[in-house]
């Protein structure tokens, strides 16, 4: 079993974390101001239902599942003291999942389109055989999900990040800003697209989301490295 860090040690390692965030941080931002460029420039099929855009949500997405299965299992958050992040790390995995299956439009992308448009393939969850198990399942997994988050007090998990001022506020304005790129590309602002993006609008948007998603994988990393470093420090 490796040796709990010494204060030192983590203070260094909580420096080189925030360097990192920042960079990370800046990244996403540079990224959501590289999609008007991307939104005029870019083939209209890169923003297709299946296409890399949407794609590339799928795999943020599962990638956020799996970093939350890592957390749970983290032998940090092994000891009494680590329950609460561990459940709240169990709690996350099969949001990400529905999340990523939704995405997928619950597997109807795996099947022929049922249709070919202007705007790229439809695919029809109708079309799945399980269909009618889909909702039911997603129900019963958001019930399991609200009974964890219940259970290890979440509630408590994020005040006490609030209120030691390591919360996540830097991801979610991101994320908002994010949400209100993909809500002007859906043209629900009511402010007037700009002339080189219009009729190209569905590529910021699924653009956006790329980055909001990203930006939900960074601030779990976050939320849990802040709660890895408290319960070493308990255990110091």
């Amino acid at each position: 079993m490796t040796a709990p860090l010494a204060p030192a040690e983590l203070e260094l390692s909580a420096a080189a974390a925030a360097r990192r965030r920042r960079l990370w941080l800046a990244c996403l931002l540079l990224v959501l101001v590289l999609s008007y460029p991307a939104t005029a420039m870019l083939p209209l099929s890169v923003a297709w239902e299946n296409g890399w855009l949407e794609n590339a949500q799928v795999v943020v997405l599962l990638a956020g599942a799996v970093m939350a299965v890592v957390h749970a299992r983290d032998p940090a958050f092994g000891s009494s003291q680590g329950a609460a992040a561990r459940g709240l790390a169990w709690a996350l995995v099969p949001l990400w999942f529905l999340l990523a299956a939704r995405e997928l439009s619950w597997g109807a992308v795996f099947l022929p389109p049922v249709e070919l448009t202007y705007e790229g393939p439809v695919f029809a969850s109708s079309q799945l055989w399980y269909k009618p198990a889909v909702y039911p399942l997603a129900a019963l997994m958001l019930a399991v999900c609200a009974w964890l988050l219940v259970r290890c007090r979440a509630d408590r998990i994020l005040l006490s990040l609030v209120r030691a001022r390591q919360f996540v506020w830097a991801e979610v304005a991101v994320f908002l800003l994010a949400g209100l790129l993909s809500t002007y590309a859906e043209e629900h602002l009511g402010i007037a697209i700009a002339a080189p993006l219009y009729g190209r609008t569905v590529i910021m948007e699924e653009w956006a989301e790329v980055v909001a998603y990203a930006t939900l994988v960074l601030a779990q990393w976050q939320v849990f490295f802040c709660l890895r470093s408290a319960v070493l420090r308990h255990d110091a």
